[in-house]
């Protein structure tokens, strides 16, 4: 299947469906909703780091009302990554600068990681395990790997590669996360090998969430081709740390904790 029918970008429905504005709209709130559930309700209204004072608060009624929103909070986040992997795949395949795209990325990434280790782990600095942002980098250089070789042989070195070193790091998604940013640009030509690459990848990733990953592709395929009216180009780089490091402290006052872990 080749450009000329990619989404529709030139038929009569060109303007109906999501714009890329509207769909990285969802994926925000699926993942403020995903880290609520998580920081807010999980780290901080059950205490789960504290797996005695968790028990006894999940004993109760109201907590396992708060416990079946954290959980339905979590199921409704599963939607983030995969809409933000296939946004990924469209930024990486219009940027004019690559380059540029791949650093503000990887700045996000760092700057990110303080609230990051902050809101999941409250404590200033966690080795074992990065943020979503350095999956996303991975992923961005191994599409440019993959657009620069023709040989299938060391196109599959570099997405071996990339999968190797987000299972080294520890990033949030890890294999199955640059596994799918890899597949959606692999199948960029053919929208019926892209969806059932997406959805099967997934799926695989939230096998523990019963596969509702997958469900982020019924936005994504009325995805209309178009950016939008609004220009929310740069409001994630400035969302994604504020917010984590918001829920950090809305977290830490709701369980009355003073500080963190050094």
């Amino acid at each position: 299947m080749n450009g000329r029918v990619r989404r529709r970008r030139y038929s009569r429905r060109a303007f109906n469906g999501l714009t890329g504005n509207q769909l990285k709209l969802i994926g925000m709130l699926a993942m403020f909703a995903d880290h609520i559930g998580a920081v807010v309700i999980q780290c901080g209204i059950l205490h789960g780091r504290d797996a005695l004072a968790c028990s006894a608060i999940i004993a109760t009624a109201s907590g396992q009302r708060w416990l079946l929103v954290g959980k339905v909070c979590r199921y409704a986040g599963r939607l983030a990554f995969p809409i933000f992997a296939f946004l990924l795949v469209e930024g990486f395949r219009h940027s004019r600068n690559r380059a540029f795209y791949a650093l503000r990325i990887g700045v996000l990434a760092l700057v990110s990681e303080i609230p990051f280790d902050l809101a999941v782990y409250n404590t200033w600095f966690y080795p074992g395990y990065q943020n979503v942002l350095f999956t996303l980098l991975i992923g961005i250089v191994v599409m440019e790997g993959l657009e620069l070789l023709d040989n299938l042989f060391l196109q599959i070195v570099v997405i071996a590669g990339g999968c190797g070193l987000a299972w080294v790091i520890k990033s949030d998604y890890s294999v199955l996360g640059v596994l799918l940013i890899a597949g959606l640009y692999w199948f960029r030509h053919n929208d019926v090998g892209q969806l059932v690459c997406g959805v099967a990848l997934s799926a695989a990733e939230s096998l523990n969430y019963y596969c509702v990953s997958a469900l982020a592709y019924v936005p994504i395929v009325l995805y209309n081709g178009r950016r939008g009216a609004q220009e929310f180009k740069y409001l994630f780089y400035v969302i994604y740390p504020v917010h984590l490091l918001a829920l950090h402290l809305f977290a830490g006052w709701i369980t009355g904790r003073v500080g963190v872990d050094f």
